[in-house]
């Protein structure tokens, strides 16, 4: 494998490799393609054969994934969009007038939480943030959502059905020692992460964790107690200072229905689905929970190697189902393997020699 291929690509490269499958490496995608028969399977970063490209783009689109889960009875939150022309035409007022405040905003199509703002309190603050992001000139679209609060973030990845690997999610937090700034710990907090891994992105003090801070009534200058947890921000994304567990696939069985219900409205063989709910035993809607994001190229990376709990080698299924496409031929790789060869002509060989001894005694 290329030294700088996404690590997505490592753990499926890895688990193919366990099952003997015939692989090649192809640089120029950064990533690696599979042959069965006639059929040529590739991955790549966290795209995969499972899903089709129009899924998957749907999928990315948050309003787009938001009205279709709503129309299926997925429990969502309450949510509109508005496109930047619309903006600068002062619409903004009459397009969220159906919403209640405390609001999020997010670019409808983004990834790793960037541009997400939770918790908006007013219509000048959502005017004004609204503002700030557009004029980044990143996004001509933002969604605008309803915010449920105080509740767990999970990750949930689902496959064929199945559940496979369950993630709970925190938001940016720092702990005090009575002596540092919260600014002080955030950076001592990054000079850890660093060290953990290069993929966790820095605690940053941005937009929303001045909301937050407002919201706890103190300042970055505060200075914690000893032992106080400071939850800086609201979205759980490791690439803006939040940490995962993994953590046990048990659920309620309302839940479960509802997860691979989600993954099937979004027509998607492989989905990480994003929901907030107080507790996994609880169906979902008794807790005020919702479903706010589903992800149709979701990494395999966290499960396998989670900052906390136990990894799940989530991959190994995703991968091994191709078999079941192309027994025999699969049968055939083993029966051509050098470390296999030997196993599988030993199990064709023995029925034959057991019927021809049959035979002459």
């Amino acid at each position: 494998m290329g030294v700088n291929y996404n690590r997505n690509v490592e753990c499926y490269y890895k688990s193919a490799r366990e099952l003997f499958l015939p692989i090649q490496d192809v640089s120029e995608i950064e990533g690696f393609v599979i042959r069965l028969g006639k059929k040529t399977y590739h991955f790549r970063g966290g795209h995969t054969p499972w899903n089709n490209y129009c899924s998957v783009m749907l999928a990315e689109n948050k309003y787009c994934t938001n009205k279709l889960l709503q129309q299926a009875g997925v429990p969502v939150p309450k949510a509109t969009a508005i496109h930047i022309d619309d903006f600068k035409q002062g619409k903004l007022r009459n397009i969220i007038a159906d919403l209640t405040f405390p609001l999020v905003i997010k670019p409808t199509s983004g990834a790793f939480g960037e541009d997400v703002l939770c918790n908006i309190p007013d219509y000048e603050e959502l005017h004004r943030l609204t503002g700030k992001v557009f004029a980044g000139k990143k996004h001509n679209f933002i969604s605008i959502e309803e915010f449920h609060g105080r509740l767990k973030s999970f990750r949930i990845l689902v496959f064929n059905n199945r559940i496979i690997g369950v993630l709970e999610r925190y938001p940016a937090r720092v702990t005090g020692d009575g002596q540092h700034t919260i600014i002080e710990l955030v950076a001592l907090a990054n000079r850890q992460r660093k060290q953990i891994s290069d993929t966790l992105g820095p605690i940053v003090i941005d937009e929303e964790c001045h909301i937050r801070l407002r919201e706890l009534n103190i300042t970055p200058q505060y200075i914690p107690k000893q032992d106080e947890c400071i939850v800086l921000c609201y979205t759980c994304n490791a690439s803006r200072g939040g940490s995962y567990e993994a953590i046990s696939n048990k659920m309620c069985r309302k839940n479960r229905r509802l997860f691979i219900k989600t993954a099937a409205v979004m027509n998607l063989t492989l989905a990480g689905i994003d929901v907030e709910c107080e507790d996994l035993g609880v169906p979902v809607e008794q807790s005020n929970g919702v479903i706010i994001e589903v992800n149709g190229t979701p990494s395999v990376r966290i499960h396998e190697s989670p900052m906390h709990g136990k990894p799940t080698r989530v991959s190994k299924p995703i991968v091994r189902a191709l078999l079941y496409r192309h027994p025999i031929y699969y049968l055939y790789v083993l029966y051509t393997n050098k470390r296999t060869a030997f196993y599988i002509r030993s199990v064709i060989l023995l029925p034959i020699l057991a019927a021809i001894y049959r035979l002459l005694i």
